[in-house]
């Protein structure tokens, strides 16, 4: 004879499923609720990406306005007439330059001023040097900010003062000593 066993839990397992039926369907509801409520369209988002722009350097401005290759002519006869000095010197002699050209004496151009008769003894010898940074720095610095001496120091020369009637020496820069005559410093 078979005796068959009756589980003790068997109504409460069956009750158990069904709530676990009714929790997953409820779940199931909610979520697709949610899921229906929250179907509003997003824009999608949009990433700025901040597109860093290439520094421009604004065009320098000068004091002096002169032509490229003046400036090269101007760069070179430094290069003769003081390359073994000081950056200091160096401009120096650029503002010698550029007072003689604002003075008209010599010239109405940096060139008619370079090339006077014996004034630049070095002058000839320009278009076969090649200059330096220093040279182009002195230049461009004078260009830029204006000369270092007064506009009536119109002289220089190495190793000591002019001895003409009237010079006065305005100052020594290394080697290069840098004069002007009374009567330029009056007008």
């Amino acid at each position: 004879m078979k005796v068959k066993m009756r589980c003790p839990f068997r109504g409460a397992t069956r009750f158990l499923g069904i709530i676990f039926l009714i929790i997953v369907t409820i779940a199931c509801m909610a979520m697709s609720e949610a899921a229906e409520i929250n179907t509003e369209v997003h824009e999608p988002v949009q990433k700025y990406v901040e597109v860093q722009q290439p520094q421009v350097e604004p065009e320098p401005v000068y004091k002096y306005n002169i032509t490229a290759k003046e400036r090269e002519m101007l760069v070179r006869l430094v290069f003769t007439e003081a390359n073994t000095e000081s950056l200091e010197c160096q401009k120096a002699v650029v503002s010698v330059v550029i007072n003689r050209w604002k003075n008209g004496y010599w010239g109405d151009t940096l060139y008619d001023v370079i090339y006077a008769k014996n004034q630049f003894s070095a002058a000839h010898k320009i278009a076969t040097v090649t200059p330096t940074t220093n040279n182009y720095e002195a230049v461009d610095y004078v260009l830029k900010n204006g000369c270092t001496v007064p506009e009536y120091v119109l002289y220089f020369r190495a190793n000591y003062h002019f001895k003409w009637k009237g010079y006065v020496p305005y100052k020594a820069i290394d080697h290069t000593y840098f004069g002007y005559i009374a009567k330029d410093k009056n007008n």
